[in-house]
């Protein structure tokens, strides 16, 4: 017998069909989804394949069954991040677009699942009263950071990797101040193709994206939470010119199609003579689909 438990949790094998459950909006299917089988995109598991599955009500985009996600993410390549140039160019995009949402130095900001902290680091430096939470983070793991509210809360790439994503949305509700900002960047999957999952290998990223909203589905999530959705960019802050996304995936598939490629600077001469490279070097910042975006809530008063 499946329990409510099971079924909340994802999708379990019933010996006739298979149940899908979207922890998104709480729609159930037994007739089979939507699916895809993907490789990922880190080079230590490339020739590991997952499935994915869309959810026909919200559109969004769902890991089927779990992995042991502690065992993949000690060899996940963006530990070994910096704050390099590249970097701070994509830091200043995203921070001209928290301005542009009203960000000004008084204001107190919480990076939710910073990481190593890197945007932390960057926004301290240009006198920002920035504060950065992340469990799994040796320096930033203190949760005494939680013990506050903020006036911006910003959650980069957080949401699409937890088990519970609304968790995470009613925690940053609740570390907000009344009136304050939530700032989530993620994956869109009203923009990814599950017919064409190497095109979109990237923002799937298995096995380490477990929920993917589509930005309906994540508008919902928002104004059940109170919130009210202003802007959103449907770029990533990392698309820019001369180093845009279209141009970092068309880097990344001249070597072995992983992310891997970025944080090696590897030397490949072959690439430059490729008349693509320069095309997308140089036009295809006006090329960036919608498949990342970042979306920008006001929180209730």
């Amino acid at each position: 017998m499946i329990t409510v438990e099971e079924i909340v949790a994802g999708v379990y094998a019933t010996g006739m069909a298979d149940i899908y459950t979207c922890c998104i909006c709480n729609e159930t299917q037994s007739a089979p989804p939507e699916t895809a089988e993907i490789r990922s995109n880190v080079r230590r598991f490339a020739h590991e394949t997952f499935r994915l599955w869309r959810c026909s009500r919200c559109r969004s985009i769902h890991a089927d069954g779990e992995v042991d996600l502690d065992a993949y993410y000690k060899y996940y390549p963006f530990f070994a991040q910096k704050l390099d140039w590249a970097l701070k160019m994509g830091y200043r995009g995203l921070l001209w677009r928290l301005k542009r949402a009203g960000l000004t130095r008084e204001h107190r900001i919480l990076d939710y699942g910073c990481g190593s902290g890197l945007l932390v680091k960057f926004l301290v430096q240009r006198g920002y009263k920035a504060t950065g939470y992340d469990p799994y983070s040796d320096d930033h793991g203190d949760p005494a950071a939680l013990d506050g509210e903020y006036d911006f809360l910003i959650a980069q790439d957080v949401v699409e990797h937890a088990p519970e994503p609304l968790a995470i949305l009613k925690t940053l509700d609740s570390l907000t101040s009344p009136g304050g900002t939530i700032v989530v960047g993620t994956p869109n999957a009203a923009g990814i193709d599950l017919t064409n999952v190497e095109k979109h290998v990237h923002p799937l990223h298995q096995p380490f994206h477990r929920h993917i909203f589509s930005i309906d589905a994540l508008r919902r999530a928002g104004e059940d939470l109170g919130w009210s959705m202003g802007k959103v960019h449907y770029t990533p802050y990392t698309n820019m010119p001369l180093l845009s996304l279209p141009f970092m995936h068309h880097y990344m598939k001249s070597y072995d199609g992983t992310i891997d490629v970025l944080f090696d600077r590897s030397a490949n001469m072959k690439i430059w003579l490729n008349p693509k490279t320069w095309f997308l070097l140089l036009f295809g910042y006006f090329l960036c689909d919608k498949a990342d975006i970042v979306a920008i809530f006001s929180r209730k008063q």
